[in-house]
């Protein structure tokens, strides 16, 4: 990153000195200090970072029997599903990068319409800049750098843990009858389990005949039993929440995690905080860049704005627990700098806002 920053910074000195008679061909200003109706420009962009935390989260809800009313007949208390409810478990949490417009680094670009110069840009869809050129090089044809896909987070939905109730022949029974014969099943489950356990069973001797009918009868006894007592139905969520990095403010609070509300995102809710820490790690603090201030109060002749991004140690914390500590590359926490045209062609890395390639004619 280093020698690709000295390269680009000298051939942009040499720019500057090459441009020092050129005639103003276009000015770039600060976007907000556009006057309203001005048409003859173009605005553009530089991307900022965006965090894509994608929170895995499991979800566990609480099913009353239909018969729990008999339960206390046959089985402990505290084994029994006397209300419904729903649990939540913070699994864990993956970081991606996007990159987006940022609103901060939007410029407009006034042409000046000199008879016989040429300047060209080239923007995406959403504004960020691609390449502008100047002079002779405006054509020159230069190998664009592809937009990296965002990473994904590989996490989908997965389907609920069990079924629902084993249905129940009702014509002419009551509940207190059914609750009897779902008791007694259970008792001749569990003895053919024990039988099978104790090699009773001629077919037992071979392991994999055992470990098939083992595993029919234990989930016939689970099914029968939560007959009686409920049982838990369990499912994995995927809760994503952006976040922005800002320089002002290096911890932000994105989200509430409790048992019993689950990811409630932003600062309302109940339960532990949800913080992002974003540190810059100084990797762009030798570069003298101007000041937001004086990049919003001044134009400037042809010159474009770009970004060299910095890296920094992002810590995804709920309450006092870190679930998550990585190194990433944000744009916005790294230095603005303005680079010069002289029949010159410049391509930028529509992640980052950084150039990555010059060509000069």
């Amino acid at each position: 990153m280093n020698r690709i920053v000295t390269k680009i910074a000298l051939m942009l000195m040499a720019l500057t000195i090459m441009g020092g008679q050129l005639h103003a061909q276009f000015t770039t200003t600060f976007a907000k200090n556009v006057a309203p109706g001005q048409q003859n420009g173009v605005y553009y962009s530089l991307p900022q970072t965006m965090l894509k935390l994608d929170f895995i989260i499991e979800e566990v809800k609480l099913e009353k029997g239909p018969l729990s009313d008999y339960a206390s007949n046959y089985f402990e208390m505290e084994d029994i599903v006397e209300y419904e409810t729903t649990e939540y478990k913070l699994l864990g949490v993956k970081m991606s990068t996007v990159s987006g417009p940022d609103p901060n680094a939007l410029f407009f670009v006034t042409m000046q319409g000199t008879r016989g110069s040429k300047t060209q840009f080239d923007v995406l869809s959403n504004g960020i800049i691609r390449s502008v050129g100047i002079g002779n090089a405006a054509d020159a044809v230069v190998e664009m750098p592809l937009p990296s896909k965002e990473e994904q987070s590989n996490i989908e939905e997965e389907d609920e843990v069990g079924e629902g109730f084993i249905p129940l022949i009702l014509a002419g029974k009551n509940n207190s009858q059914l609750a009897k014969e779902v008791a007694d099943k259970i008792v001749e489950i569990r003895k053919a389990k024990f039988y099978l356990i104790s090699g009773d069973v001629e077919m037992a001797s071979n392991p994999e005949t055992f470990n098939t009918m083992y595993k029919k009868l234990d989930a016939m006894e689970k099914e029968y039993t939560s007959l009686l007592l409920g049982k838990k139905v369990g499912k994995k969520l995927v809760k994503t929440v952006y976040v922005i990095p800002n320089k002002e403010v290096p911890t932000q609070t994105v989200a509430k995690f409790s048992e019993t509300e689950g990811l409630t995102v932003g600062t309302g809710g109940s339960g532990n905080m949800i913080t992002v820490q974003t540190l810059s790690l100084n990797t762009t603090a030798a570069i003298n860049a101007p000041s937001q201030s004086a990049i919003e109060s001044m134009s400037y002749e042809n010159k474009v704005f770009y970004r060299v991004p910095e890296t920094a140690q992002v810590k995804v914390m709920c309450g006092n627990a870190t679930l998550l500590e990585d190194r990433v590359t944000v744009n916005q926490l790294g230095a603005m700098l303005m680079a010069p045209l002289t029949n010159t062609k410049l391509v930028f890395d529509t992640e980052t806002g950084q150039i990555v390639n010059i060509r000069m004619q």
